[in-house]
């Protein structure tokens, strides 16, 4: 026999169904300014202080690019503070790490090839070197080991599956990687020019459909929250990274740029290739220091499959993040 629901038990569900939680206005803005591109456009915002929440499709997952390297780093500190990694210890490059392009390390490989795990984490982050990714993700155990950090962690929406040079690879429509004992540095672009558009473009078209490798806004606010919270880092590791993000030198015209002069944001921007128009991706997240004590403000902004061009896909980041920072410094 079915209990009866009780009275008491049915108006709040009742009310619920009547009367859901209000969208945050500022959600309305970003879909306004989201139809300036023809891609798909995913954010979050997290006011740390109050746990004031407002997400534009933050459930659903966007490709990581280089923001991958903020849970990378988050994870090689955490090792740092488990007594298996140190700071101040040198690491060898091997050849079939170095991926020129981006990168300090490969600039100056091989006349060095020892260096020390904290200006790669720097590196890694705060100028997207991406040989120092890969050094990175490979000493800290792949993605086996990322999915196990972040069952740990308590994070969910997050997945990094490859190492950044796999996922742009594959991106590109490489199908066969060579292996670590025939890479060469400069191997990438003899793979990927030989690629034809056609069928650059249709791998692009399978890359936004895979979900390996990707994040949720709300995932992703999440992770910031809690590292910068202190949750997952000794306090001196929390400060470490948080001085990290800040020295960022990447996309000024993303989440920082349309908020006033001299903001403080602590954050990491992530981009793929474009294929015969259609770009991959195109990311910025961080933390922002709210002005007039008003507290910081985590914050995730997504742009995968658009064929906009960059500055407009970097435009509808910036006035996300600008809507978020006004609606929160007015909350205050």
């Amino acid at each position: 026999m079915n209990n009866p629901v009780s009275r008491r038990r049915f108006l709040p569900m009742l009310a619920a169904v009547i009367c859901p939680a209000a969208e945050n206005p500022v959600v309305e803005q970003w879909r306004q300014i989201a139809s300036d591109t023809d891609g798909a456009v995913g954010a979050a915002a997290l006011h740390l202080g109050s746990g004031q929440h407002a997400s534009l499709h933050g459930d659903q997952p966007f490709p990581l690019a280089s923001v991958c390297k903020v849970p990378l780093a988050i994870h090689i500190l955490a090792l740092v503070d488990e007594g298996r990694l140190a700071l101040d210890e040198e690491l060898e490059i091997p050849r079939y790490d170095v991926w020129p392009g981006v990168s300090v390390v490969a600039e100056r490989w091989p006349a060095q090839r020892r260096f020390r795990l904290d200006e790669l984490l720097e590196w890694m982050v705060a100028r997207s070197d991406n040989t120092a990714v890969q050094t990175l993700f490979r000493i800290g155990g792949g993605g086996k080991t990322m999915a196990a950090r972040f069952r740990q962690w308590k994070i969910a929406g997050l997945r990094l599956d490859r190492s950044e040079r796999q996922c742009a690879l594959e991106a590109a429509g490489v199908r066969r990687i060579p292996p670590a004992s025939r890479w060469t540095p400069g191997m990438s672009n003899e793979l990927t020019a030989a690629i034809p558009p056609a069928e650059g473009l249709a791998a692009m078209r399978r890359f936004l459909a895979d979900t390996r490798d990707t994040a949720t806004p709300d995932g992703t606010v999440q992770l910031l929250k809690k590292a910068f919270g202190g949750e997952l880092l000794s306090p001196k590791l929390t400060a470490r990274l948080v001085e990290i993000l800040k020295s960022t030198t990447t996309g000024s015209a993303r989440i920082k740029g349309l908020l006033p002069e001299g903001t403080v944001v602590a954050h990491k921007t992530g981009t793929t290739a474009t294929a015969m128009d259609l770009n991959g991706a195109t990311n910025d997240v961080g933390v922002i220091v709210l002005p007039e004590g008003a507290g910081h403000l985590a914050i995730a902004v997504y742009v995968k499959g658009s064929t906009r061009d960059q500055a407009t896909r970097e435009r509808v980041i910036a006035r996300i993040a600008k809507a978020a920072y006004d609606s929160w410094r007015r909350m205050s």
